[in-house]
């Protein structure tokens, strides 16, 4: 499943690029020790830091060790690590531009953990990372796509907008239409009422003609 998921990721966002797992010496706060070594990109240290404690707390708590800048868990069970018997974790997160490196320390007890000395538990420990770097790339994906689909929301906002705007356009053409019409038909009984007192104006002519002829013929 979890191969899957990395194929999903990778065939979705071809720019993502996970990153081999190396064992390589980090400065820790007991010194030099062998750590397993990743990087994951465009996610900064104190995101992942914080990814780190909410995916490690099924294993135990993790502190924070200031003054040597790692996160530490002591006491805790990984089966696949080292079955039954506690050990500690020792993680550190570094930014590289828009990198992070994460560093995984493991102390079995009797030595820090490495490939050479440890053989199964460093696989094991090998997988947890590769699991924690898969839970950081899904974390990574799933903002993107929040990102995303908030701007598609934004679009279909305007869209909406867009549509009611255009609605509101057309009721305005049906509105205007229908004065055009009224102004249409008041206009014809407009011209019919000046036709009638266009008439009426020419019969009264006639009334004041014929009284002023009447009048004229008075007296002759």
């Amino acid at each position: 499943m979890k191969t899957i998921y990395i194929f999903l990721i990778t065939l979705i966002f071809p720019s993502f690029s996970f990153a081999q797992i190396v064992e390589k010496q980090e400065n820790t706060s007991f010194g030099m020790q062998p750590c397993l070594t990743t990087s994951v990109q465009d996610i900064n240290k104190k995101e992942v830091a914080k990814l780190w404690k909410k995916f490690f707390k099924e294993y135990g708590k993790v502190k924070k060790n200031s003054k040597a800048k790692e996160y530490y868990s002591t006491g805790v069970r990984i089966n696949r690590i080292k079955s039954g018997d506690p050990i500690d974790v020792y993680a550190k997160f570094s930014d590289f531009g828009t990198e992070t490196k994460i560093s995984l320390c493991f102390d079995l007890g009797t030595a820090f953990l490495s490939k050479k000395e440890f053989p199964d538990e460093y696989f094991g420990a090998e997988d947890l990372l590769n699991e924690f770097s898969v839970y950081v790339q899904r974390y990574i994906v799933e903002n993107q796509l929040k990102d995303e689909e908030a701007r598609l929301e934004k679009l279909n906002k305007k869209l909406r907008s867009a549509k009611k705007e255009n609605q509101k356009l057309h009721e305005k053409i049906e509105m205007y239409k229908n004065k055009i019409k009224k102004a249409e038909s008041d206009i014809e009984l407009n011209l019919a009422a000046q036709k009638d007192l266009g008439d009426q104006i020419d019969q009264q002519s006639m009334k004041v003609k014929e009284i002023q002829d009447k009048l004229s013929n008075i007296g002759k």
